[in-house]
Order: C-alpha cells, then sequence, then structure tokens
C-alpha cells in the first residue's frame, strides 16, 4: 500500500474520529458497555492469518518460594475477579461485546497445574512454552483467561502465570484489577499507578496554543500515524534483520532475562540526569542492541554509526475514569496506541544515547501523535475491512525492530494466594522482538523474548543492559549496588 494513500486520509481522519465520537457518544451511554475497536481486533487478530501469530496472551509470572495451593488461588484470586464482567464473561466480536457464558464457570476452572522438578531455568522455559497457549475460542466457552501455577518441586522458583487475553484489557487494566484484590504483607491494601493518579500516557504541556497551530499538530499527527505502515525498514543490523516484508511468526521463541536493577539506584540515575525512568530504560537497551551488533561484527553498524534507523514500538496507556464506587469495571480496557521511537543504537557514548532518546520522547509528548493514533484505531479503523487493518498493523511492526513495553507495577511486596510474591516478570510472544520490563517491590525486572534463529549468540545482552546504568552512573558519580556490579562484570 503506497505511502500517497495514506497521506490522501489523513485530513479526513482529523475530523472522521470527532464526529463519529459525537454522534454515537449519548447512544453509548444508554445501551451495554462495547469493546472498543482495539479490543476487538484483538480479539479477531491483529496480523493476517499468514504472519502465523498466535493470541496476543499477557503473561504476568508472580514467583514464590512457597508456591501456592490451587484451591487458595481460586478463593483468593479468581473468586473476586469474577464479580467483573471482562473475567466472568466470553467476547462476543461480532457485537463488540463481552456476553454470559453458556456453561458454569466455577473458580477452580480457571486453574492449570504444571509440576516440574528442576532449576530456575526450566520454571522460566515452561512459562514461555505456554506464552501462546489458546485462551480464546475452543475452550468449552470458559472466559478468555487462566492463572497457570508452575509448581517446581526441584531448586528453581514456582509462579504463578496470570495469563489473560490482550482482548480483556491492557497492562494498567490488570495493574488495576489486581489491586482490588491483592493487600502487602501487613494486611493492608495496596497502591497502583491509576490509585495514585499516574499514566504512562504523553502528557503535553499546559500552556496555550493558537487554535491553527494545534489544527495543523493534529493534521501532521494524523499524517504521521497513517503514513507509519509505509515508512522505511529498519537498517538491516544484526538486531534487525529479520524485519521484512516476508516476517513469519516461526512458533519458536526463546528468552533471556535480564538482571535485576534496586529501583532506588535507577531513581538517583534519573534525578542526576534529569530524565525519565522510561529514558534510562530504553537507553539500556539501546545499548545493550549497539553492544550486540559490535559483538557480531556488523557492517551496518559500522558504516552508518549514529544514523542508524532502529526504532522501537513503545505501548502508550491512557487515563481512564477511575471515578464511581468502583472505577475497575470502568478501568479494564485497552486504552492504548503503539508509538514509534527511535533507539539511538548507532551512538557509542552512553550519554549521547540517552539524551538522544530524552529528545525523542519529549517529542512524544509534546506532539499528539499518541492521541490520534488512539483516535484513528478506534473510531476509522472499524470502517475498512479487516483484512486491510491487520496488513496495516503487519506493515508497521515489520518496519520496526522491537517492541519495548515498560509497565509500572506495585510498589510493595504483596500477598498472592496465601504465599508472599518474590518477584515478577511479563512475558509476551509477539510478531517481532519483544523487551519487557515492570517495577515491583523496588526493584526493575525485564526480559526479551526472541527468535533465537534470527537472533544467534544473544547470551551477553542482559550485561550489556546493566553495563548501561553502570557506565551512567560512573558519569553521574552515583554509587552503584554491588549486585549490579558483579552482574555487569560477568561474562
Amino acid at each position: 500500500m503506497s505511502k500517497y494513500y495514506y497521506a490522501v486520509a489523513a485530513v479526513a481522519a482529523v475530523a472522521i474520529p470527532v464526529l463519529y465520537h459525537l454522534k454515537t457518544r449519548e447512544k453509548k451511554t444508554q445501551r451495554k458497555r462495547k469493546m472498543s475497536f482495539t479490543s476487538t481486533g484483538l480479539g479477531l487478530g491483529s496480523f493476517p492469518p499468514e504472519a502465523e501469530v498466535k493470541d496476543p496472551n499477557i503473561n504476568t509470572a508472580i514467583y514464590f518460594d512457597d508456591c501456592p495451593a490451587a484451591e487458595d488461588v481460586a478463593e483468593s484470586i479468581i473468586q473476586p475477579l469474577l464479580v467483573y464482567e471482562r473475567f466472568s464473561q466470553v467476547p462476543d466480536l461480532a457485537k463488540h461485546i463481552f456476553r454470559p457464558s453458556t456453561r458454569e464457570v466455577k473458580p477452580i476452572d480457571l486453574v492449570r497445574q504444571i509440576d516440574i522438578d528442576g532449576d530456575e531455568m526450566l520454571t522460566n522455559n515452561t512459562i514461555v512454552d505456554t506464552c501462546q497457549a489458546k485462551l480464546g475460542e475452543g475452550r468449552d466457552d470458559l472466559p478468555w483467561w487462566e492463572i497457570l501455577i508452575v509448581r517446581n518441586s526441584g531448586s528453581g522458583s514456582s509462579a504463578c502465570v496470570l495469563r489473560v487475553h490482550h482482548v480483556i484489557g491492557d497492562g494498567l487494566a490488570l495493574v488495576s484489577a489486581f489491586q482490588k484484590i491483592l493487600k502487602n504483607t501487613k494486611g493492608t491494601p495496596i497502591e497502583t499507578p491509576l490509585t495514585s493518579k499516574t499514566s504512562s500516557a504523553p502528557k503535553t504541556a499546559k500552556k496555550k496554543k493558537n487554535p491553527f497551530m494545534m489544527f495543523m499538530s493534529l493534521i501532521a499527527a494524523t499524517a504521521h500515524c497513517l503514513t507509519l505502515a509505509a515508512t522505511k525498514h529498519d537498517d538491516d543490523t544484526a538486531f534487525s534483520q529479520m524485519n521484512n516484508p516476508r516476517l513469519r511468526h516461526s512458533g519458536k521463541r526463546d528468552f533471556l532475562i535480564f538482571p535485576t536493577i534496586p529501583l532506588d539506584f535507577v531513581k538517583k540515575i534519573k534525578t542526576a540526569a534529569e530524565v525519565t525512568i522510561n529514558d534510562l530504560c530504553m537507553a539500556a537497551v539501546s545499548h545493550a542492541i549497539y553492544c550486540y551488533c559490535k559483538s557480531q561484527n556488523d557492517p551496518v553498524l559500522e558504516s552508518k554509526q549514529s544514523k542508524i534507523q532502529c526504532r522501537a514500538l513503545l505501548p502508550v496507556g491512557f487515563p481512564r475514569e477511575t471515578d464511581g464506587p468502583d472505577y475497575t469495571e470502568s478501568a479494564l480496557t485497552n486504552a492504548w496506541c503503539m508509538a514509534s521511537c527511535e533507539m539511538g543504537v548507532g551512538y557509542s557514548d552512553i550519554t549521547d544515547r540517552l539524551q538522544y532518546i530524552k529528545s525523542k520522547t519529549q517529542e512524544m509528548k509534546e506532539k499528539p501523535r499518541a492521541y490520534m493514533q488512539l483516535k484513528i484505531q478506534n473510531n476509522v479503523a472499524p470502517l475498512l475491512p479487516v483484512p486491510l487493518t491487520q496488513k496495516t498493523v503487519f506493515d508497521t511492526f515489520s518496519r520496526h525492530s522491537l517492541v519495548l513495553t515498560n509497565v509500572p507495577g506495585l510498589t510493595e511486596e504483596v500477598v498472592f494466594g496465601g504465599k508472599v510474591a518474590k518477584k515478577v516478570q511479563l512475558f509476551f510472544d509477539n510478531l517481532i522482538t519483544q523487551v519487557s520490563m515492570i517495577t515491583y517491590a523496588g526493584n526493575v525486572y525485564g526480559n526479551i523474548v526472541f527468535d533465537a534463529k534470527e537472533l544467534p549468540n544473544l547470551e551477553n545482552f542482559g550485561k550489556y543492559y546493566v553495563e548501561a546504568f553502570v557506565d551512567l552512573a560512573a558519569k553521574l558519580n552515583v554509587e552503584v549496588p554491588p549486585e549490579v556490579k558483579k552482574a555487569a562484570a560477568r561474562t
């Protein structure tokens, strides 16, 4: 599809979402809450069938020294969540609603258990191998989620994996739902990003703008969104070479867990560098990509250096309604979109890399691109044939090098199924390489899920990631914790 087609549609797409919203707003308040097109699209499948991508399942792994019993998980976690429509009912994608199941749904029906005997690697291998296990149709009309218990009787941790089809909601929605049912180790309620009134959505400047300039900014943002699927593919580096028009999901994914980074350490660097935590995490991943390409003697890195095009798709979450006696029901939604951001991979100096990323994320906050992307995908995309929207999503993803998500999690240790959760990981099996980070109880956890045939020799990626924090700390006179030094020194 030509770039000119997208550009011609740009002006119309500014007006259509607004008119469509005004026309249907009153009707929506008088009938059963409908799914957004983002949610419906995730249920139907975001990519063309030939891309061979399975269900978009969010897999949140919660690790324990002492694994909860299936009955306790069913009673204390699943039962309270079944009061919410999206957890107790089944998507009707044709009608864009959730409907009651045709069967009785007992909490224990949504618990599955795998028993293993081995180390931590076996625990994580088991989790990643089940990432694509079906959660949608074909499960006897069960709601599209489950809790998988990986009970390890060996030296490795056990885990409870909250597996949720993306049609139910996004990361912020799931954090909100858990806030309603979890308590800390003292038995008191916990705070989440939603209850603390924070969001990962870009915040535009509050100063008054010229109406004409605002209109032109919306036009430019809309044109950017509509032409993104026709932009140049990222440069063919050792990290990005798999991304091309013939990209297919191989059906097999490997993973690498990043060393854990103390959140207080990251915050000290953030303050000293005058950037955001997200900027730091992006810079660390960018540094790891640079070091990986260098280790593979990448000729593209050598020739293009700082001019390399290597972009990430960043899921951007938007605020949702938090008023009323129980805001979790309205918070359970997919109020997010993907935003494209340059990673500055070609920079050899970590400070230059961080400042470049800061400039790009600041640009994202100042321009209404994410806002217009959400409007387009919820109000314009429904007017188009599904194969066309799927092809557009594929064309967008195949032009980028990775998806990078950073979810603000729970700030303190919580009790899950009667046991204390020690750490967490967020796993997502995507069409392209996926890097996922999440904070929990004062630490930053992260991993990369990738195709090992396309990205060989990636075993030092986590070490490179930690090196970025250590190098920045040295330049900013921030003390490095011993465990971080040790992780960066590993060979």
